[in-house]
C-alpha cells in the first residue's frame, strides 16, 4: 500500500465551517429514511466525504453504506481496496468492493472508459442516492473540459449538486461548492489518512492537464477564477433548465397518437426544433447528439418522403404519414423460431412481448402450442369475421406498420395454422376471456 499522507496539525482554520455547512446541505438535499451509497476511492476527497457522512447521516435518519470500485488499472489496486476496507471498518460503514473491467475499445480514452465503468457499477447498487466527492475545483475543470469540446448549454452546465436524471439512485454532490483547500484543511485537522493516486499527476490525461496546466496558472493570475467558473456552470444550468421547459411546451404542442406530428414539428424554428430533438433523445437515454447529426436529421426530415427511416449514430428518426418517432439505429430484425410456454415476458428479435391473462375479451392461446417465427411469404389472416382473409403485406400497410417492421414482427401459429402477426389476430381466435398481448418496440416513440 502506498504511504498515506499524514496530517500536519489539528485546528486548521476553516474546519468547523465545513462540518456545519455539510450538515446543512445534507439535510436540505435528503429525506429521513433514504439510503446513501458513498463512492469511496480512498483518496483525499472521498475520505473527507465518507467521514462527514458517517458523522451526520445517522443523525439525519439516513442509511449509509460505501462502495469501492477496483479497476485493476494500477499495481496498488489491491492495497487501495484493503485500505478502504480498513477505513470503513473503523467508521462502522458497510463496504462493497466492485471489481470492474474497463473497456478500452470504445474509442473514448481510458479516462472516460474507466469513469463509465465505475458509474455503471455503482449505480447498479441501487438506493436513493449515490454520493460523490466532487468539489468546486472539479466543477471548474468539468466546465473547461466541456467548453474545449464545443459543448452546448447543457454540457456547460457541468455537474449538479443533486441530479436525479437516470436514477434511482440519483447523484448527490454535497461538496460541490467547497474548494479542495477546505477538504485538505479538515482532513489534516482530523488526522485522516488517505491514498495519493500517482496517476493524478499525469498530464497525459485530459482532466489532469486542465487541472495542472490550465486551471492552476489561471487561478494564480486570477485568484477567483475557480469560483467564477463554478458560478458560471450554475448560470448555464439555469439556462439549460429554461431550454428544457421550452422543450416540454413544444413537445406537448407537437404530440400525436403515434409520436409527434411532422407538420407541427416543421412549424417550429430550426433552433426550437433542434432543442426539442435534443430533449427528447435525452429523455430516451441517448447520448447528446452533435450539431452535425441534428443538422442532417433536420434537413432530411424536411424533405423526406413517407415512409422514411434514417439512422444517426445510436438512434434513427422515422416518418410514416404525418407521424414522427425515434427508434434504435439498427434496422429491426426478426427472431428465431420458438414456442411460447406461458411466460409473461418473451424477448423475440428486437421486440418484447408481454402476455397477460384477462377475464374480459382475450385471445384463445395455448401455452406450448403457440409458435413464433419470421414471415416466410404467402401467410394470410382474417382479422374481421365478415371479410375474407388477406395477405400480411396488405394488412400491415392498412394498419400503418412501417415497411422496415413488416419483416421484424412475429408470425404466430397455433395447431400449425397462422393465427396472428404482430398485433393483428385472426377473428376466430377471439373469445370472452383469454390472453392479451402487447408488443413493445425499442424506443418507438417521440
Amino acid at each position: 500500500m502506498p504511504d498515506p499522507e499524514r496530517p500536519k496539525a489539528p485546528g486548521t482554520p476553516g474546519a468547523v465551517p465545513l462540518v456545519e455547512h455539510f450538515r446543512l446541505r445534507l439535510a436540505r438535499l435528503t429525506q429521513p429514511g433514504q439510503t446513501l451509497t458513498a463512492a469511496f476511492s480512498g483518496g483525499l476527497d472521498s475520505t473527507v466525504l465518507l467521514h462527514l457522512l458517517a458523522r451526520w447521516a445517522p443523525t439525519l435518519g439516513l442509511t449509509l453504506r460505501a462502495a469501492h470500485v477496483h479497476h485493476g488499472l494500477q499495481a496498488s489496486a489491491d492495497a487501495w481496496a484493503a485500505h478502504c476496507g480498513d477505513v470503513c471498518d473503523r467508521l462502522g460503514v458497510p463496504l462493497t468492493t466492485l471489481r470492474v473491467k474497463v473497456d478500452t475499445t470504445q474509442g473514448i480514452g481510458i479516462e472516460a472508459a474507466a469513469r463509465a465503468a465505475r458509474h455503471a457499477a455503482l449505480r447498479e447498487l441501487g438506493g436513493d442516492w449515490l454520493v460523490l466527492a466532487h468539489h468546486r475545483g472539479d466543477q471548474a475543470e468539468t466546465l473547461l473540459h466541456r467548453l474545449s469540446r464545443g459543448s452546448g448549454v447543457h454540457g456547460a452546465a457541468a455537474m449538479r449538486e443533486a441530479d436525479q436524471r437516470g436514477g434511482p439512485p440519483g447523484l448527490l454532490r454535497p461538496l460541490l461548492d467547497t474548494p479542495r483547500s477546505e477538504l485538505l484543511a479538515w482532513a489534516q485537522a482530523e488526522q485522516l489518512c488517505w491514498i495519493e493516486d500517482p496517476s493524478n499527476a499525469d498530464t497525459h490525461f485530459s482532466r489532469n492537464f486542465i487541472r495542472h496546466a490550465l486551471l492552476a496558472p489561471l487561478s494564480t493570475r486570477f485568484p477567483g477564477a475557480e469560483a467564477a467558473l463554478a458560478r458560471a456552470a450554475g448560470h448555464f444550468d439555469e439556462a439549460a433548465g429554461l431550454l428544457d421547459e421550452l422543450a416540454a411546451i413544444d413537445h406537448a404542442h407537437v404530440a400525436s397518437t403515434r409520436g409527434a406530428s411532422r407538420a407541427a414539428l416543421l412549424s417550429l424554428s430550426d433552433a426550437r426544433l433542434r432543442n426539442l430533438l435534443r430533449a427528447r433523445l435525452a429523455a430516451q437515454g441517448y447520448a447528446a447528439p452533435d450539431t452535425d447529426q441534428l443538422t442532417e436529421a433536420l434537413r432530411q426530415l424536411r424533405c423526406a418522403t413517407s415512409p422514411w427511416r434514417a439512422g444517426f449514430g445510436a438512434w434513427a428518426l422515422c416518418v410514416e404519414d404525418d407521424d414522427v418517432w425515434f427508434e434504435r439505429a439498427p434496422v429491426p430484425h426478426a427472431g428465431p423460431d420458438c414456442v411460447w410456454q406461458g411466460e409473461a415476458l418473451l424477448h423475440w428479435g428486437c421486440v418484447e412481448l408481454h402476455f397477460e391473462q384477462t377475464s374480459t375479451a382475450g385471445l384463445q392461446l395455448t401455452p406450448g402450442d403457440l409458435t413464433l417465427s419470421a414471415r416466410r411469404g404467402g401467410e394470410r389472416l382474417r382479422p374481421h369475421a365478415a371479410r375474407p382473409a388477406r395477405d400480411l403485406k396488405t394488412l400491415g400497410r392498412d394498419a400503418g406498420v412501417p415497411p422496415w417492421w413488416r419483416t421484424a414482427l412475429p408470425v404466430f401459429r397455433q395447431a400449425g395454422q397462422v393465427v396472428g402477426w404482430g398485433e393483428i389476430w385472426d377473428a376466430g381466435l377471439r373469445g370472452s376471456d383469454g390472453w392479451h398481448i402487447t408488443i413493445r418496440r425499442p424506443n418507438a416513440k417521440f
